[in-house]
């Protein structure tokens, strides 16, 4: 067996920063009251000297301005499931390790993804679209990959000597062992993992309780601890807490969003529509005010929901600030033959994470990026490329653009056009062109436009 452990040690944070980009700039941390600890903190933090562990006391003298969230592990064992049904489209073997941790099984996918790589290729690009912070490690089991996580190893690991090296750098307080049991290993001469993976179960049997033994057997493989795998719930329920109270409802955009983002991946992986959307938001000293969205037939798209979702905005009036938000989806339908293109859309998304996966796999990080509309109407002044996102491209938009535009050489027919483009006023670089969309004989199209010498010129070519 091969599982992968990943270690989501700043949910909170995460969470925020995607929601509210601006939080990046303002010095954030993750306060655990009980503790009286740092747990997280962001990176304007981290440079005003901000360490997690330190106190609220020492935090507050290093920082005057400093926001302040208080932790909830509720909140981040919520982000962690919305997290898991994101990998389970990709990986049906999950188990989840509340409130921050989630493994997943990699050996059973090898055949289905043609390789490792494919498939650590699939896994990290969901979680960069999720925009999280992790630590990661994979080992023979589990309790072994949890170990080389919290040892920051960072390495996708499968030769079984590999494994077994990486373990025996490890230091025992990486370890689930409980710190009065580290203590009793320390007084009978056992200092790191390496000592402890070492010993024979029967020595240890004669000191230590049957809770060590297991683990220590779980460690090295040699059995198998029974396990909940995770399916996703029937019903969609989902929560956001803004890390501020939120008076205008404009601004609840980012966070209804995200939910939204949310239930059309929880949707797919069961083939599932709705056309009633349920937000509920919640104050403080007020009853709770429900926002219904409901569209006269199932849809599937988010720019769809989207739009209904901003419309029903601009009309709301808070009676308080918004303290937390809420989807609610109950009335779920099947596909029928009226849905059909919603299921064409889903393997149309399967597909292209799997050929992006690939690509990256075999061509590398940097050599793989998408084309990315502009906010200047001419195409000359767009840029070339951008890493590769989650941008929708305009269809009129070549995906292959030139900079210099050069004189169309070979036969074409029109299939579309014109589109007038007369912009440039403003940097003296006016242009008037007249774009088509031209095909070859052999099948490619072309973005042409005409000069007003007569000159016909090629501007790119559509993939």
């Amino acid at each position: 067996m091969l599982w992968v452990y990943f270690d989501f040690y700043r949910l909170t944070l995460d969470q925020i920063e995607v929601t509210v980009p601006a939080q990046q700039d303002t010095a954030t941390v993750v306060y655990h009251a009980s503790n009286n600890q740092l747990i997280q903190v962001n990176r304007a933090a981290q440079q005003a000297g901000l360490k997690p562990g330190m106190g609220m006391a020492q935090a507050a003298a290093l920082c005057a301005q400093l926001t302040i969230i208080d932790y909830q592990a509720e909140y981040e064992t919520k982000r962690l499931t919305a997290l898991a049904n994101r990998l389970y489209q990709l990986a049906a073997d999950i188990v989840l390790y509340e409130p921050n941790g989630l493994a997943v099984r990699l050996d059973t996918l090898v055949k289905y993804y043609d390789g490792l790589d494919c498939i650590w290729a699939a896994l990290s690009n969901e979680l960069q679209e999720a925009a999280v912070n992790y630590h990661f490690a994979s080992a023979w089991s589990i309790e072994a990959a949890i170990v080389l996580t919290n040892y920051k190893v960072n390495q996708l690991l499968h030769q079984p000597q590999a494994i077994k090296a990486a373990l025996a750098r490890c230091p025992l307080w990486a370890t689930q062992v409980e710190p009065k049991q580290l203590q009793a290993l320390k007084r009978v001469g056992i200092n790191s993992l390496a000592e402890l993976l070492n010993l024979p179960v029967t020595e240890l049997g004669k000191r230590f309780d049957n809770k060590l033994i297991s683990y220590l057997c779980a460690l090295r493989a040699e059995i198998v601890p029974k396990r909940i795998a995770y399916h996703p719930p029937t019903t969609f329920c989902h929560q956001l807490t803004p890390s501020y109270e939120i008076s205008e409802a404009s601004r609840l955009t980012p966070w209804l969003e995200t939910l939204l983002e949310e239930f059309l991946t929880y949707a797919r992986l069961r083939n599932k529509l709705t056309s009633h959307l349920q937000f509920s938001l919640y104050f403080r000293d007020h009853p709770v005010q429900l926002l219904n969205i409901q569209s006269a037939m199932p849809l599937s798209q988010f720019s769809q929901w989207q739009s209904l979702l901003r419309l029903k905005l601009e009309t709301l009036t808070l009676v308080a600030p918004v303290i937390q938000t809420q989807l609610n989806v109950v009335a779920l339908e099947a596909l029928t033959e009226q849905t059909s293109d919603f299921f064409s859309n889903r393997q149309h998304v399967f597909a292209q994470k799997h050929l992006i996966s690939r690509l990256k796999t075999r061509l590398g990080e940097a050599a793989v990026s998408t084309p990315v509309a502009g906010e200047d109407h001419r195409i000359s002044h767009h840029l070339p490329h951008q890493p590769h996102s989650s941008t929708n491209l305009k269809h009129t938009t070549p995906g292959i653009c030139l900079l210099a535009c050069k004189l169309l050489s070979e036969e074409c027919h029109i299939e579309y056009g014109p589109v007038r483009i007369h912009a440039g006023w403003w940097d003296d670089d006016i242009q008037k062109r007249d774009y088509y969309i031209a095909r070859t004989p052999t099948g490619q199209r072309l973005s042409i436009f005409k000069a007003h010498g007569g000159e016909w010129f090629v501007q790119g070519w559509y993939c």
